[in-house]
């Protein structure tokens, strides 16, 4: 698109210029809606392990009682196993990781390396 916009205009290139560069856009836009949307459900999944991530930071301070207390929800790595074996790690915030245990079995529903949800067998039960 920028080279584009970098070509001289003649008496009636800029036209041809504008709408190529307006093609370029709209075909971007659509492409970066496609690519968000892609959603991977993995089913039978298995929690193996919720590891923290997160240390000391000065988002943190001491609260009266003396345990440390988040200036955030700290990251979480976890551990999920999919049907065939194969292992994949995950970074979850607090939140997220504050739903999941080990040993808990249900559906993975990612993008890529980005967690989206997990729903447990028991919640899957339920909705049939």
């Amino acid at each position: 698109m920028v080279v584009l916009y970098l070509i001289p205009d003649h008496w009636g290139d800029w036209q041809v210029k504008k709408v190529l560069m307006l093609l370029m856009a709209i075909a971007g836009i659509v492409l970066i809606i496609l690519i968000s949307k892609k959603r991977e459900k993995e089913n039978d999944v298995q929690v193996m392990g919720v590891d923290s991530v997160s240390h000391m930071n000065p988002g943190q301070y001491l609260s009266k009682a003396g345990p440390v207390c988040a200036g955030s929800d700290g990251r979480y790595h976890v551990t999920f196993s999919l049907k065939d074996d194969t292992q994949m790690i995950l970074s979850l915030s607090g939140k997220q990781a504050g739903t999941l245990a080990a040993g808990m079995r249900g559906t993975l529903v990612h993008n890529g390396s980005v967690f989206l949800s997990f729903i447990p067998e028991e919640s899957l039960a339920k909705n049939s």
